[in-house]
């Protein structure tokens, strides 16, 4: 029982995050933002 709730939860943990970098996108200063600091980095 375990193991068949671990894969939903993990599956809805992913959503969740790809969600969450999905609306950073509609901000695009955020998105600048993002950029700059990887791109300081290297």
């Amino acid at each position: 029982m375990r193991i068949r709730l671990r894969q939903p939860l993990l599956a809805l943990l992913g959503a969740a995050l790809l969600a969450l970098a999905f609306a950073g996108y509609l901000r695009p200063a955020f998105v600048i933002d993002v950029a700059n600091r990887v791109w300081l980095c290297f």
